[in-house]
């Protein structure tokens, strides 16, 4: 099916469920795929995704409509549920998914549901996954891990693979362990296939496999992932027993959320602000537009400091708002660049200096470009007054070079700090920025103009 038929089938159901149109409804959800419905369901009013729900007659696959599911969309949907109903569904779903569905569930429903599966074997599991902070790689493992003993022979894996099959939701390589659990060396299923039989595993294994801690932030694990170009990463404790499998499409969830959660911070909203009272909204980002209002009245008494030199020269006035304007933007730039660079590790990998010194270069280029722009300008504009262009020239290279430099160190200072660098694209680096660019251009027109 093409990405535009899923499209159509997203609106069409989408057109349905406003219609009240049940019947029509349900011979539709026989045809389409979980993804679908519920991407579709993301688009409804929380009413109507419960109506929508409850059309699915099929117990798998509602299962497998609820795991695609935004957390917010999940306590919706599960809200008038009784426990035996979810349990019914987290029966359905594999391990990692069902403790993702139980950590979105309404808290008086959580603690039902938990209690229910307190005896089952899904519930152990769940509850294992539950012990671990949700962002780490034990939060976000799946414990469904195909693993044999280092005594296997290739045939005896393979015969292994077809009996479990079924129970293991991707599976990627084959883990050799020890007797004790302990992680010895992984191969993969076409090393597996490829070789006789009577191969033992340990002679076609790589020993000592990438791993990870379960307490490694999710990030990290997937930076591991996407540079030694992984399908899966084993998940070991302090013993190197093996716990569990964090899968390149947990990975790609987590690529995507935290894209989509430094993209809220840099805007200084928050993620997802659909979930939250009108008052909560306004009061997270009363917050961070609190440092603009601060920055702009300290622009202001910074520009009140050289009244007289405005008095003397008014002209300078108009070209205040370029000096910030461009000083601001190149700070943006810069930050972006940072953050983008620290989340992704190539600022830690290409060394944080060699960052620093390019990005002062690049702010130090465009300074130059923009100098010789502007001061071509007020030399044109004003031929009597030709210290106006050089003045102009001056301050806003200056401003433009050291906005690049601040846009580049203010994200790593505020990781050093142990906040998240994202926030310092936001206010801060602007009225930094500007603040600082207003006391050059004042202080070169001084100085050159003699005012």
């Amino acid at each position: 099916m093409s990405h535009e038929l899923h499209a159509r089938t997203e609106a069409l159901l989408r057109r349905l469920v406003r219609r009240d149109a049940a019947g029509a409804l349900r011979k539709l959800l026989r045809r389409c795929l979980p993804q679908d419905v519920a991407a579709a369901m993301e688009h409804l009013t929380y009413s109507e995704q419960r109506r929508l729900y409850h059309c699915i007659e099929d117990r798998d696959f509602a299962a497998e409509v609820l795991a695609h599911l935004s957390n917010t969309s999940t306590r919706e949907v599960t809200k008038h549920m009784s426990e035996d109903a979810v349990v019914q569904l987290l029966e359905r779903m594999d391990p990692d998914d069902a403790t993702d569905i139980v950590g979105a569930l309404d808290d008086e429903l959580r603690i039902r549901v938990l209690d229910e599966l307190a005896d089952d074997e899904t519930g152990e599991e769940v509850r294992s996954l539950l012990a671990w902070p949700p962002e780490t790689a034990g939060g976000i493992m799946s414990t469904q891990v195909f693993i044999m003993p280092d005594t296997s022979s290739c045939g005896q894996a393979i015969a292994a693979l077809q009996a479990q099959h079924e129970s293991l939701e991707n599976i990627y390589y084959v883990y050799v362990v020890d007797p004790h659990k302990h992680l010895l060396g992984v191969t993969s299923l076409r090393s597996l296939l490829t070789h006789p039989p009577k191969t033992a595993l340990t002679a076609i294994m790589v020993p000592e496999p990438i791993s990870v801690g379960p307490s490694q932030d999710q990030e990290e694990v997937a930076r591991i992932v996407a540079r030694y170009d992984l399908l899966a990463v084993p998940v070991v404790d302090s013993e190197h027993r093996i716990l569990g499998i964090v899968t390149v499409d947990d990975v790609v969830d987590v690529i995507r959320d935290e894209a989509a959660e430094d993209m809220m911070l840099m805007a200084g909203v928050s993620d997802p602000e659909q979930e939250q009272s009108i008052l909560r909204q306004s009061a997270f980002r009363a917050g961070w537009l609190l440092a603009t209002i601060v920055g702009g009245i300290l622009a202001s008494e910074i520009i009140g400091l050289y009244e007289a030199t405005l008095a003397s020269m008014a002209i300078l006035a108009g070209f205040i708002p370029v000096i910030m304007g461009m000083g601001g933007n190149v700070g943006i730039q810069s930050a972006t660049l940072a953050v983008r660079g620290l989340a992704t590790g190539q600022v830690q990998i290409g060394g944080l200096w060699v960052f620093l010194f390019r990005e002062a270069r690049v702010g130090l280029v465009l300074g130059v470009i923009y100098a010789v722009l502007l001061g071509l300008y007020g030399l044109i504009r004003f031929p009597d007054h030709r210290m106006i262009g050089i003045s102009l020239a001056t301050s806003i290279f200056l401003a433009i070079f050291s906005a690049g430099v601040i846009g580049a160190v203010l994200p790593v200072g505020f990781q050093r700090a142990g906040a998240d660098p994202a926030i310092a694209t936001g206010p801060f680096v602007t009225t930094l920025v500007d603040l600082l660019g207003i006391v050059i251009y004042f202080n070169v027109a001084r100085l050159l103009l003699g005012l």
